[in-house]
């Protein structure tokens, strides 16, 4: 139990590293060649470049979606107005009508 425990600890403990080591390893090796580090920075921001673009059209794709959504509320809203005039003017009806 104690060992297993002991695993544990030892997992969480390392987790975080394990996550960010090849990033780190990355970043920490030193280049041989101006031009190789010059190179590999290039490939970096390229890469967050990509992702950069794909996070705004994520959110350019939302902001759809809520702008539409916003729509279709509004809609509805006009719609249950309708409905509830309606609804008054039968219930006032058979008032007047006896």
């Amino acid at each position: 139990m104690r060992r297993r425990t002991g695993l544990l600890a030892l997992g969480l403990l390392a987790a975080p590293f394990l996550a960010t080591g090849a990033q780190a390893d990355h970043a920490k090796a030193p280049p041989t060649r101006p031009h190789e580090a010059v190179s590999r920075l290039d490939r970096d921001i390229a890469a967050r470049k990509a992702e950069v673009a794909r996070l705004r059209q994520g959110v350019a794709q939302q902001e759809s979606q809520s702008r539409e959504a916003a729509t279709r509320l509004q809609q509805q809203d006009r719609d249950i107005a309708e409905l509830k005039r309606q609804l008054q003017a039968l219930k006032a009806a058979p008032a007047a009508g006896h």
